[in-house]
């Protein structure tokens, strides 16, 4: 029997890691200076281990999961009560799905992390799929400590808001139509049916277009602000003559969603129907959340696309404005015939929707009437969605300006364009790419669009329906302060659906639902979360020992694989489970080598991992391991 000791390093004060060397903590080699021999027919045990347990967050399927929400606030007693006690069906919101991990590291993976390293992932994938565009790139993960600034406590989890006052021009390079892809028409760039200027942010039909087909484009390189932004379109002017005196078209604009498939041909989501309104009288159009156009009878029609619970399908209704009582005109629609209106504006105020338009009318001291309301948020009676826009849900986070220009016999080639869209300062911002945009353009890629339709489906949304949502507005602050941020970190029957959450432990919180923060209530901003107990820093995965490049028959059932494996250790020593920790088992295993003859040996390969045989990097620092080796007994023959 001889007894091998084998280590990756002569002293235990190193605790940097040597990723570019052969002696990792996790994985090293010992080369030896003369040949050692083991006997034939030998057996190894593992004699001891002394390993570093590295204080870090190690993740895995157990503890990957959580959701977010931001929205209405709820009730956790689970009484439905629209008047005091919200639950999730009598709002327009749905909770939102986060992993730590990326989908090419789930599976039977395990993901160590240093502390910021851990802090900085939470972070980036909080803001990923925050998905609304005045939260994204505002979220902040810190790590907590005490007043010393040494002790882990947890973290510090902050939520903020671009304020209407941070609200930029955006810059609009792109354009898409957006009707169908059914025609001669189809091409996304609008060839041969549109052109577009990106510098007076133009569209101008084609005069050689047919007279019957939908010119229409959408421009999704940046979303309205939902705090304070406005998209204004000139409709008659230098730039824009859809509307200018005797040479009127039908024409119509909007904000939309980014919808990037076609159903039935048409871009429109998969339960949308082009049923209308009956004498709406505007034609084909595209897909719009919030519209208004000129019909082919000059009138100013206005209209929004809401759940029909008859048909069961999303359509357009028109909003009936001369009954708006904010609104500056009464008894019909508008007459647009005259020339006088030149420009449309649709302003987002929290989850309110606001539509004017310019009257460049001289009034009796020959200054222009200017700015007129059609249609803003009265009330949240039944009697008023017909009269108001809805409220901007999640389904519609990220809204994107719609230009259509019509034609008639004598004028072809009008145009419109869009004077400005406010929208908030983001860095990244990309519709056609998973997290990068709104909750629709992330589902419709992941071919997931019936979570959209469960909440535009709700009663409150349903013009028909004595169900009824508030809708919050903007504070001073220039943001909606009625509208709260919660953490789902185990699964919840009031926040639902919270599938699979299970990182509860992870963060440190001591129940489910976290939808009180520690500061910043109401008005103020930052809101900030904070852990109520410091997370363990311990691996929840057990750690074996292998000796690599040996013989020895040992099988991984979890793998269905040979394996090197020697020795299982136990999560703790003494109580304690990270830090310095020595392994001693009470009696040895011993493993046939394997080998009818005696072997030469030059070296030595160390290495420990979980049951699914990756490294365990959460070591640090010396790793000692002790082998013996014996010849097998006679018995055992």
């Amino acid at each position: 029997m001889s007894l091998v000791i084998c280590s990756n390093q002569v002293a235990d004060g190193q605790s940097e890691r040597q990723k570019n060397s052969i002696y990792k903590a996790w994985s090293f080699r010992n080369q030896l200076s003369s040949t050692y021999k083991i006997p034939a027919n030998a057996q190894v045990a593992l004699q001891s281990v002394k390993v570093n347990v590295d204080g870090r967050i190690v993740l895995s399927r157990q503890n990957n999961v959580l959701y977010q929400y931001f929205g209405n606030k709820l009730s956790l007693d689970g009484v439905s009560d629209p008047s005091s006690k919200l639950q999730i069906e009598d709002t327009v919101y749905h909770p939102l799905r986060l992993q730590f991990l990326k989908s090419t590291e789930v599976g039977n993976a395990v993901k160590e992390f240093s502390l910021s390293d851990f802090a900085n992932r939470f972070r980036e994938r909080l803001s990923e799929t925050i998905y609304h565009p005045n939260l994204k790139e505002k979220v902040t993960v810190d790590l907590l400590r005490n007043a010393s600034g040494l002790d882990f406590l947890g973290y510090k989890i902050g939520f903020s808001q671009h304020v209407s006052g941070s609200n930029t021009n955006a810059t609009l390079t792109t354009a898409e139509q957006n009707f169908a892809d059914y025609d001669q028409y189809r091409f996304r760039n609008g060839s041969g049916l549109w052109s577009y200027n990106d510098t007076h942010k133009r569209l101008t039909r084609n005069a050689s277009a047919h007279i019957g087909s939908v010119a229409s484009a959408i421009l999704p390189d940046r979303p309205l602000s939902l705090n304070g932004g406005d998209l204004t379109v000139n409709i008659s002017g230098t730039q824009a003559n859809v509307n200018a005196s005797g040479r009127e078209v039908p024409w119509a604009v909007g904000l939309s969603r980014y919808i990037g498939q076609t159903h039935d041909g048409v871009y429109t989501p998969d339960y949308n129907s082009d049923l209308s309104d009956d004498n709406m009288s505007v034609g084909q159009l595209p897909y719009m959340d919030f519209g208004c156009a000129r019909n082919s009878s000059g009138e100013l029609v206005v209209f929004f696309t809401a759940f029909d619970a008859q048909a069961e399908v999303t359509r357009k209704y028109e909003l009936k404005y001369w009954e708006n009582t904010n609104g500056s005109f009464t008894s019909s629609r508008a007459d647009l015939s005259d020339g006088q209106y030149e420009k449309v504006r649709f302003t987002a105020s929290g989850e309110q929707m606001k539509l004017e338009i310019y009257n460049a009318k001289l009034d009796n001291k020959a200054n222009p009437i200017g700015w007129q309301v059609v249609c803003s948020f009265m009330d949240d009676t039944q009697a008023n969605k017909i009269r108001q826009f809805q409220p901007i849900h999640q389904a519609c986070w990220c809204l994107h300006p719609v230009l259509v220009v019509g034609a008639t016999a004598t004028h072809k080639d009008s145009k419109m364009n869009v004077g400005h869209l406010k929208t908030p300062p983001l860095t990244t911002y990309d519709v056609k790419k998973k997290n990068q945009s709104g909750w629709w353009e992330t589902l419709e890629l992941l071919g997931r669009t019936n979570w959209c339709l469960n909440v535009e489906s709700r009663k409150v949304l349903q013009t028909t329906n004595i169900e009824t949502v508030d809708q919050g507005g903007l504070n001073a602050s220039g943001f909606n302060s009625s509208l709260s941020n919660v953490l789902i970190v185990d699964q919840s029957d009031i926040y639902k659906p919270s599938f699979g959450a299970n990182a509860q432990d992870i963060l440190g919180f001591n129940s489910a639902v976290i939808d009180t923060p520690n500061t910043g209530f109401g008005t103020n901003l930052p809101r900030e979360f904070q852990s109520n107990t410091a997370p363990s820093l311990e691996s929840s995965q057990a750690m074996f020992v292998r000796l690599d490049g040996m013989n020895q028959r040992v099988l991984n059932a979890l793998t269905g694989q040979q394996s090197q494996i020697i020795g299982h250790l136990p999560r703790f020593d003494s109580g304690q489970s990270t830090g310095r920790l020595y392994f001693e088992p009470k009696n040895f295993v011993w493993i046939d080598m394997d080998n009818p003859s005696e072997m030469a040996v030059s070296d030595f390969n160390l290495s420990f991992c979980y049951s699914n045989e990756q490294f365990a990097t959460i070591l640090t620092g010396q790793s000692i391991v002790v082998l013996y080796f014996r010849k097998k007994p006679d018995a055992l023959m």
